[in-house]
């Protein structure tokens, strides 16, 4: 009989703590913003980068673990052409109520539109698509003050520009005034 109670006792024990190390509730893969709307970087210059962040949260029970990795669409399909770019580590280990974040950058190499995809999948045969979309457009056109063209990046035009200025108030400032009678 004292047996009996000891077996049913760690049997009870035994299942308690079983309910809580594995509970009877799945992981639930939730990722902020919603995948069901697009990513949109709107207008990045060509060279420059733009970065959204995304959370993947284990909104249920167990733990969710997963990865994330980035496709490219026909658009922009190439190798050479790889604009959005996924920094820090793309596999995800998460317990109840805990999140990641996934940083997604875009830098265009051309002025046009691109397209990529992000993938998500985790456990429990859970999975998600965000479509990325960003548009890259060329810098806007600087002129240097006495040239006729485009200033580069050099800036040299500027320092010319100076100088003429200041000789140009330096020989007003000392010229001689004729007295006329």
């Amino acid at each position: 009989m004292k047996n009996l109670f000891f077996l049913t006792t760690f049997i009870f024990i035994l299942l308690s703590i079983q309910s809580q190390l594995w509970p009877d509730n799945p992981p639930v893969l939730t990722i902020q913003p919603s995948p069901q709307y697009d990513y949109v970087f709107g207008f990045v210059e060509v060279g420059k980068m733009s970065e959204k962040e995304m959370y993947i949260i284990n909104t249920g029970q167990g733990i969710l673990s997963g990865s994330v990795t980035l496709e490219n669409t026909e658009q922009s399909n190439s190798n050479d052409e790889k604009v959005f770019f996924i920094t820090g580590d793309t596999n995800f280990s998460l317990f109840e109520n805990q999140s990641a974040v996934i940083k997604i950058k875009f830098m265009p190499l051309k002025a046009k539109e691109y397209q990529g995809k992000l993938k998500v999948v985790a456990s429990e045969g859970q999975s998600a698509e965000i479509t990325l979309q960003g548009i890259g457009i060329k810098a806007p056109k600087a002129y240097y003050l006495f040239g006729c063209g485009q200033s580069s990046e050099n800036k040299m035009s500027y320092y010319i520009d100076f100088v003429s200025i200041l000789l140009t108030i330096l020989f007003l400032a000392t010229r001689k005034k004729e007295i006329t009678n």
